[in-house]
């Protein structure tokens, strides 16, 4: 089969496209996915590179964890799944033409919703439905900030929080992606790299502070966010893509009443409940997955530089 992947850790240049051996026939609980639409992560770059504490899993890495497509085969004991559904599914190695995938981890796929929507869809918006719906249980009326809204987590929680009834303050790392953020549905945005961003934040929700935030940036906002949380609100972090070390102000938590929280790993059951929740409302078109741009699976060095440009919107999506 045709796949993308990488030997060693560094540039782009260290990325191939070429055959490599088809996956082992689906074991028991397993499908195998002909794949029609995956999604490049944050973590595909830290692999690649080798940063954020991120080594190799395989020889030949494959990366990808986001696969929509046609169920090829089925392993023994799947009754959930035939040949030829429609699904997506959470995985592993993703970035190829064939897919195992546990049946547990896969949902059948609406003919409403597309395969490259989909194939964009699990890990970031199951990462924002954990932080908002799990683990923050926002409600309708309440102030949600967005972390980094231009990011897959982040365009997936704006339109959660909204789907729920809340209001959204994002923030976001450029002009062209604060534009973004409001015509997704924030009430206002803020450029996060500002100095007074704690003051912007107050003053954007009239003194009172926000109810939740949603962060996967981690320490140079975590000062800011902690000081513009109202009195009870909820602080999820499900990332550290910037920064793990910060510094907190326990007066202030015991003061406020403040929660400080993060998604964990949820077990698989979990995740599929989240997965659930989430394609409910993109079937609905309550919640449409951004796309900054798609591209074929041989252009995967391209896809890598879209990701990690600064104007990157919503989701890179490879198809075969």
């Amino acid at each position: 089969m045709k796949a993308s992947w990488h030997e060693t850790t560094g540039g782009t240049e260290v990325l191939h496209y070429g055959e490599i051996a088809d996956p082992l026939p689906p074991g028991p609980g397993q499908i195998l996915i002909e794949m029609h639409a995956t999604s490049l992560d944050r973590v595909d770059l830290y692999w690649r590179e080798g940063s954020h504490g991120m080594t190799l899993r395989w020889p030949q890495h494959v990366g990808g964890r986001d696969v929509a497509g046609v169920v090829m085969a089925v392993g023994d004991g799947v009754d959930t799944h035939s040949v030829g559904d429609r699904v997506v599914a959470s995985a592993e190695r993703t970035h190829a033409e064939l897919v195992i995938a546990s049946a547990e981890m896969a949902l059948p796929l609406a003919g409403s919703v597309d395969f490259v929507a989909a194939g964009g869809s699990p890990t970031a918006g199951r990462s924002a439905w954990a932080a908002l719906i799990d683990r923050a249980q926002i409600q309708s009326g309440e102030t949600v900030l967005v972390v980094a809204a231009g990011s897959g987590v982040g365009s997936f929680g704006q339109q959660i929080a909204l789907a729920h009834g809340c209001n959204v303050v994002a923030t976001a790392g450029t002009e062209l992606k604060r534009m973004q953020a409001v015509r997704l549905g924030a009430r206002v945005a803020l450029d996060h790299y500002s100095d007074d961003l704690a003051d912007q934040l107050l003053e954007a929700t009239d003194g009172r502070g926000v109810d939740v935030v949603l962060d996967h940036a981690g320490a140079p906002v975590f000062e800011a966010c902690v000081r513009a949380m109202a009195p009870n609100a909820r602080f999820v972090s499900c990332g550290v893509t910037a920064g793990h070390r910060a510094q907190i102000h326990l007066g202030m938590v015991f003061v406020k009443g403040l929660s400080i929280m993060g998604v964990g790993r949820p077990s698989d059951a979990r995740i599929r409940a989240h997965l659930e929740g989430l394609f409910a409302l993109i079937a609905e078109g309550r919640v449409e997955p951004q796309i900054h741009r798609t591209h074929q699976l041989s252009s995967i060095s391209a896809a890598h530089e879209d990701l990690a440009g600064p104007d990157c919107f919503g989701k890179v999506i490879l198809t075969p």
